[in-house]
């Protein structure tokens, strides 16, 4: 119960926080970057160029896997590395909502992959993704994101 009111504490600190934020509004060039940036980190993660995702993810980057855990960018990095992200043909990724916050863009996303490693190696799988991404010096970073498999026949309401 009290981890329940910690997060949701966290949670209204950060709502706060991004509420608050005195950013400038961005323009339609600026908007237009994050696709390109969102499109960019899928390319780094099939051909794991580690160079260009450092480029587009934070170094204080978390990640809340698939794996149930929390990670770090250099966790993200040593699994690209240990062949843990590779998928047949890719993932596909199909944005849903992107909403900007000042200089803060939240994007949600439902994804479709089929991993060539691990115990659901060759089953397409389904995920839920939220990328939390911050605009500044001209380019779209990555600060934080969240997946979650789940079953697409399973309806809650």
């Amino acid at each position: 119960m009290m981890k329940t009111k910690q997060w949701i504490l966290i949670g209204a600190l950060v709502l706060a926080r991004l509420g608050s934020a005195h950013a400038q509004e961005l323009d339609g060039e600026a908007k237009k970057k994050l696709a390109v940036a969102g499109a960019a980190v899928g390319k780094a993660i099939n051909e794991h160029d580690i160079a260009a995702l450092e480029k587009l993810w934070s170094p204080k980057l978390l990640v809340n896997g698939p794996n149930n855990h929390v990670l770090t960018r250099a966790e993200v990095f040593d699994a690209i590395k240990r062949d843990q992200l590779n998928y047949e043909d890719g993932y596909k990724s199909t944005l849903e909502k992107i909403e900007f916050y000042g200089n803060i863009a939240v994007t949600m996303a439902d994804e479709t992959l089929v991993p060539e490693f691990g115990p659901d190696k060759g089953k397409t799988i389904h995920r839920r993704s939220t990328n939390v991404w911050q605009y500044a010096d001209g380019a779209w970073t990555m600060i934080a994101r969240q997946a979650t498999i789940y079953d697409p026949d399973a309806k809650h309401y």
